[in-house]
């Protein structure tokens, strides 16, 4: 039995449906899937919350999921932070996005950092690429994204520990111990962190 259509609405968690999809979603079900009234489809909040039903179809944009089950998924162990420098290009930090969600990172911040070339603002195209990547690889969570003003900040208010990929440091394995709750993975941008962050 092939896998249902998964769609994405800001439903409220509990919900029972039915559930009336977006614009842009509603569009994709019609025109591109060409699902009719009856067919099996999915549709995740990006907060765990998952119901599974049927397409109800009502003119040419309305479209609604009849509601047959609703399941909770329990979030990750443990919740992964990706804290990236800004990378040049906005699609490479669209791919960082899609390799994040398909690895199940809880939130992904893009920081600026001395090589960044330009500041780090927030896209609306990211909350897409999440959206569109969550339904391909079938994860019910999508990351929280968003940026910080530099390392330091980020540092400054992530309340964890963490992993810092620099290459080049010797005798700097951290301590065995066990990740209760939250990792943070501190990645440089193009041109790797620069001498002063290194030292923060």
């Amino acid at each position: 039995m092939s896998h249902p259509h998964r769609f994405y609405a800001p439903f409220e968690p509990g919900d029972a449906g039915p559930v009336r999809l977006p614009q842009e979603e509603a569009h994709h079900a019609l025109r591109v899937a060409r699902l009719r009234a009856g067919d099996a489809v999915s549709v995740i909040n990006g907060c765990g919350g998952e119901i599974r039903g049927r397409l109800s179809v009502a003119g040419k944009q309305d479209v609604w999921i009849e509601a047959h089950e609703y399941v909770s998924h329990q979030p990750p162990r443990v919740a992964l932070t990706l804290a990236m420098g800004g990378l040049h290009q906005d699609k490479a930090q669209q791919e960082v996005i899609k390799r994040a969600v398909e690895t199940g990172v809880s939130r992904v911040c893009f920081w600026h950092a001395d090589h960044s070339q330009k500041p780090v603002k927030v896209q609306s195209r990211w909350s897409k690429t999440a959206v569109e990547t969550c339904k391909q690889c079938g994860r019910v969570y999508m990351p929280r994204i968003d940026t910080a003003a530099s390392l330091e900040v980020f540092l400054h208010t992530f309340d964890g520990p963490g992993i810092i990929g620099i290459t080049d440091l010797k005798d700097s394995m951290p301590a065995n111990g066990e990740i209760e709750k939250r990792l943070a993975i501190v990645v440089g941008p193009e041109g790797d962190f620069s001498a002063r962050e290194r030292e923060v």
